[in-house]
């Protein structure tokens, strides 16, 4: 558990700036100075924060004997400074834009004297910009994020339009600073950071999202947990008027054309289709325009996304024939296209070679054909989960199946709601859920999954100088997902879900294999696993246990290429099923509390945060990752192996093995992080500038 005491100078920061309170980074705060025809100030004057969009009003606030006043834990809006004194005029300052995190200063406002009843109305000519904190921060508005061009599903990547920021990603480190380090991440105050990966947790949809904060420099004491960018997102919330949207963005290669190097090869081009489908709704519990205190907006976007695999390019790769699966190896061709009919009998100590066939399997005078009695009917079951050869194997040519232009089907959903309630002036209630829900409709080897976000704030007055604000969070984020491999050991992965039924398991496909551990995908029913599998329902868990076939190794005269791919090599045999390739649970609460105290020239605030993160990884062993616990059979061709027949498919028909590896049981790591800090700041006002 890590431990951290923050304090800006010591416990005291001096400002020669008027004071402004510290808040939440989801708040902001809003100061002014008040005064008379002549420049003095005012004492005792009464204002009032209303809402242009909502028309809720906030506790008063009384201005202190230099005529300051402080708001403190001001939601992100636009509002209107109302300020009242007996025997003099009403004025009123309107447009006053408050982002997340912003100290707002308002210019000195002057009341005349005149009757209450008269109201001077005072228009800016320009925003107001925050001149009260030395920090260097930017805010992304509504109108922004709906106008600038970037990546919809990832509010993150906002931060390119920040000076002095460059991306590299979505994670704690994706996004540098002039070279700084990790950054944080949050959304309505709560943390959106996969603990452990230091990825970002949630990919909220851009169209309920009202602003997006970053946090550069000379932040204050109570944003810590990070050193490098601080991030949040402030969901949409309803206003006074109901208002709505709707929206349909799509992309689809047949409107692109080919690129030169395919059609060079007279390849087609890859096929991808997106679309992103959504829309929001929000206003009051209420009649429109009246005086309510309940607003909500929900949103709600679908992404049905067709996309390449293996960069569009196309899959080749060799596979057993129907003479192959049947132990006739007569008509076979090795990794150049050439005839290798000479498949060695084990058991005979003569020669397998081109000039003396007399140790090789031979069937009714046919070379390379395995007697009937001498075949392995499981061996055969496995080189029968296979697709049979859909392109003739000639010389020079190394595979005999492709898939032209390769894609996956998957299927993302968001909905958010966010409710505010305003119960009195003093009191207001903040409640939030956003979620993320991921499937895939066709082909496996894409990440399924959900998470969800719940979060909380109470705003509270205790008096006209004493505020108190608590948040609580809960986020948890559920995901499994695979592709396959040729090998273990880092070989480059290509889906498995085109070359093995997703519905294929070991139980269906290949009953009577043998291992040693029969119960080695048992999910222990304490681990979040457990949970996270019968909520994601997949087809090869059975609600005990992950029931699939074993992964094969086939040897180095079976050799399939992925053409086109830059970096990407030969595999040494027809690519496994891979799952779960990826199980990550995570569970994250989040509580936040701040104090905060005006009083003379001093606005003090102190605060604690806890983050309590409980993560659940699963792992491999055997150099086969989060596979190893299904087994892996490598029917390579070895000469160092006396039963060896000099080819794979071949081993697998008479039953014979190089390397047999299985752990005991699916190992799924559990971790706890908990991070606690607390803050004292004060902001001193040392002068009436």
């Amino acid at each position: 558990m890590l431990r951290r005491l923050l304090f800006a100078g010591a416990g005291v920061m001096l400002a020669l700036a008027p004071p402004s309170v510290l808040a939440q980074i989801t708040t902001g705060t809003v100061t002014g100075n008040v005064r008379d025809a002549q420049g003095g100030v005012i004492p005792g004057a009464t204002v009032v924060l209303i809402s242009e969009t909502r028309g809720t009003k906030s506790a008063p606030a009384v201005t202190d004997e230099a005529g300051n006043y402080v708001f403190p834990n001001v939601t992100p809006d636009t509002y209107t400074v109302e300020i009242t004194l007996e025997a003099f005029k009403t004025v009123k300052r309107s447009g006053i834009a408050v982002s997340g995190a912003d100290r707002i200063g308002v210019p000195p406002l002057t009341l005349e004297p005149g009757a209450i009843a008269e109201t001077i109305t005072v228009v800016a000519q320009s925003p107001l910009v925050q001149t009260q904190s030395g920090e260097r921060s930017y805010a992304v508005t509504s109108k922004q994020i709906e106008n600038l061009p970037f990546a919809r599903n990832n509010f993150t990547t906002l931060t390119a339009f920040t000076p002095g920021v460059v991306q590299t990603g979505a994670s704690a480190g994706g996004t540098r600073l002039g070279g700084a380090g990790q950054n944080n991440i949050m959304m309505d105050g709560i943390s959106a950071m996969d603990t452990g990966n230091n990825g970002q947790m949630l990919n909220m949809n851009v169209d309920a999202i009202g602003e997006v904060k970053i946090l550069t420099q000379g932040y204050q004491a109570e944003y810590g947990r990070s050193s490098g960018l601080q991030i949040t997102a402030v969901t949409k919330s309803g206003t006074n008027r109901f208002r709505g949207s709707g929206y349909d963005i799509q992309t689809n290669s047949d409107w692109d054309a080919n690129s030169w190097v395919n059609e060079k090869n007279g390849d087609p081009k890859p096929k991808t289709s997106t679309k992103t489908l959504g829309y929001t709704i929000g206003g009051p519990v209420g009649k429109p325009g009246g005086n309510n205190k309940l607003f909500f907006f929900y949103s709600h976007e679908y992404r049905p996304v067709t996309a390449a695999i293996n960069t569009g390019n196309p899959i080749r790769i060799r596979v057993p024939t129907a003479l192959e699966r049947a132990g006739d190896f007569s008509q076979t061709r090795d990794n150049t296209g050439a005839l290798f009919n000479l498949i060695k009998d084990p058991p005979s100590t003569l020669p397998c070679a081109a000039g003396n066939a007399a140790g090789c399997f031979q069937d009714g005078g046919v070379l390379g054909k395995i007697p009937a009695n001498r075949l392995y009917p499981i061996g055969q079951a496995i080189l029968s989960r296979y697709p049979l050869p859909n392109v003739t194997q000639t010389p020079g040519l190394n595979y005999n199946y492709e898939v032209a232009a390769p894609t996956t089907d998957n299927l993302t959903q968001q909905p958010s709601i966010r409710v505010d309630y305003q119960l009195s002036q003093k009191l207001r209630f903040t409640g939030k859920y956003s979620g993320q829900r991921a499937r895939k409709l066709i082909t496996p080897g894409s990440l399924q999954g959900f998470n969800a976000n719940y979060g909380a704030t109470v705003d509270y007055q205790i008096n006209n100088s004493t505020f108190l604000e608590g948040t609580y969070g809960f986020i948890r984020n559920q995901l499994a997902g695979g592709g396959s491999i040729g090998s273990p050991g880092g070989t480059p992965a290509l889906p498995g879900g085109i070359f093995v039924n997703d519905s294929s398991n070991r139980l269906t496909s290949l009953p009577g294999f043998p291992l040693l551990y029969p119960n080695a995908g048992v999910v222990d029913p304490r681990y979040y696993a457990f949970t996270t599998l019968n909520d994601l329902n997949p087809v090869w868990f059975d609600g005990t246990r992950i029931n699939l076939p074993p992964a094969f190794g086939w040897g180095s005269r079976i050799v399939p290429t992925q053409t086109g791919t830059a970096g990407v090599g030969d595999l040494p045999g027809p690519p496994n099923q891979l799952f779960p390739g990826f199980l990550n649970i995570n569970r994250t609460q989040d509580v936040a509390i701040s104090l905060t105290k005006v009083w003379g020239s001093h606005t003090s605030k102190a605060g604690f945060y806890n983050n309590h993160s409980f993560k659940a990884q699963n792992t491999g062993a055997g150099g086969v990752p989060n596979l190893g616990f299904q087994g892996y059979v490598n029917f390579a061709n070895d000469t160092n192996n006396a039963l060896d027949t000099g080819f794979g498919f071949a081993n697998a028909a008479v039953g014979v093995f190089t390397q047999y590896l299985q752990q005991s049981k699916l190992i799924e790591g559990s971790m706890i992080y908990n991070n606690t800090e607390f803050y004292l700041q004060d902001n001193w006002k040392v002068n009436g500038r």
